[in-house]
């Protein structure tokens, strides 16, 4: 933040007279709210610090710590006496009186906006630290922020601050600190999550390279299959002695093989011959059915990073990337699983997984489908208990961006369990359903 725009700010902030309410929003945002309920919030981020404005306001969860409860008591309900800049420097000072029963108690709130010793705070009125964002001991710096000790000054800047154009509208400005710093954090938290998700799908795509193409087992399953019948229909002319056989095939063409180590008379050679057709066969299946889950995996995973790429806001990343407090995330191979407000919400990776969510699912839970159109199949466990419409929605939102590539509005239907029918594998028939517009 520049000086002259910090003096602007003090200087709007001198015409409030009280502070109604403070606490902080995350562990580095005061949010201060003055009367007629203007309020500003002060980040203290330590080199990127700055203060702002927001239309819609919203707390986080409530912080609990000794700095939060000082804040609370000594400046809740304050009138202020002075607000200033100290030390021609960015430190902005707030001086307030709280009165109580028996006096009147000052205090100072000092939030320094200096880069990388960015910090918060609280005084009493002789300035001894009560409590601070950042304690600094001797040891880390000349001027130490230690409880119950007199805070100094910083030394003051040896050169003298730039001064810049008047900033004409206050207002928009600072909120435009907002949308500014909340797309920084929006496109920071996006790139966070794609990195993730490229590990993820790359991971993948080297393990689908390892696998060995099934063609090359079915071909070597064919190849013993064969000599096995050549075998049994030539096994008069076998010599009993020898490690190379020569025998003609079904076209009239000459076969040369070894013979098998393991063999002990002729008539074994066509059972070992057999067995590795049975075993390079066995090998196929499972190669093609492991390299159809690859495939699979990594087709949803890039859904996921085109749906992250197209993300507008953090409530749409939070939703997508699963980060509620709530429970750990779960893994499965077949649907993915995320929480929203505490419901379980699993959402089929392919039409396996849609299988796997009709089999699991119960009857009283909900289960979600585009109208009309394929879609992955999404099922909200509900335990029993009512599903708020707004995670129902949420939920819509989910097997929406998974099912489609273009942006629109769609109708998405939902209904217990108990109303669809399985037809065959996942095609279904529903009925006593609601349908919601939904747009993406």
């Amino acid at each position: 933040m520049r000086y002259f725009q910090l003096k602007q700010i003090v200087s709007y902030i001198q015409d409030f007279s009280y502070i109604k309410y403070i606490f902080r929003v995350d562990f580095k945002t005061v949010r201060v709210e003055f009367e007629k309920g203007e309020a500003l919030y002060f980040n203290l981020k330590r080199g990127g610090s700055f203060i702002y404005k927001r239309d819609r306001e919203v707390r986080g969860e409530k912080i609990i710590s000794p700095f939060d409860t000082l804040l609370s008591q000594r400046f809740q309900k304050s009138k202020i006496l002075k607000v200033e800049l100290l030390n021609s420097d960015k430190i902005l000072r707030f001086k307030v009186e709280v009165a109580n029963r028996y006096r009147k108690v000052v205090s100072f709130l000092q939030l320094e906006f200096t880069g990388k010793h960015t910090n918060g705070i609280i005084l009493d009125s002789e300035n001894r630290v009560l409590e601070a964002l950042h304690h600094i001991s001797e040891f880390q710096s000349v001027r130490p922020v230690k409880v119950g000790k007199v805070l100094e000054l910083p030394p003051k800047p040896k050169f003298q601050f730039k001064e810049g154009e008047k900033i004409e509208d206050l207002d928009s400005f600072l909120k435009e600190n907002y949308e500014k710093s909340l797309s920084e954090k929006i496109e920071k938290r996006r790139d966070r999550e794609k990195r993730k998700v490229v590990e993820k799908i790359s991971k993948l795509r080297r393990s689908f390279e390892a696998v060995q193409s099934s063609e090359k087992f079915f071909e070597e399953s064919q190849k013993y299959k064969e000599l096995g019948d050549i075998v049994l229909a030539n096994l008069y002319q076998i010599p009993k002695y020898g490690e190379k056989i020569e025998l003609w095939n079904f076209l009239g063409e000459r076969v040369e093989f070894n013979r098998p180590k393991e063999a002990r008379e002729n008539s074994q050679i066509a059972e070992i011959f057999f067995t590795l057709s049975k075993k390079f066969r066995n090998r196929a299946e499972n190669s093609k059915i492991e390299r159809e889950n690859l495939e699979s995996r990594i087709l949803f995973l890039e859904k996921f990073l085109r749906n992250l790429e197209s993300s507008k806001n953090l409530d749409e990343i939070e939703l997508l990337t699963n980060r509620g407090k709530e429970r750990k995330r779960e893994k499965s191979e077949l649907y993915e699983v995320f929480w929203i407000e505490g419901y379980k919400v699993l959402l089929g990776k392919s039409e396996k997984g849609n299988e796997a969510l009709l089999k699991d699912a119960k009857s009283g839970d909900i289960w979600l489908h585009l109208k009309d159109i394929p879609s992955a199949h999404t099922l909200i466990v509900t335990d029993r208990q009512n599903v708020p419409d707004e995670v129902i929605r949420e939920a819509g939102k989910l097997c929406l961006k998974f099912s489609v590539k273009e942006s629109g509005e769609y109708l998405v239907d939902y209904t217990k369990r108990r109303n669809v029918r399985v037809q065959s594998r996942a095609n279904v028939l529903y009925t006593d359903y609601k349908t919601l517009a939904i747009e993406v």
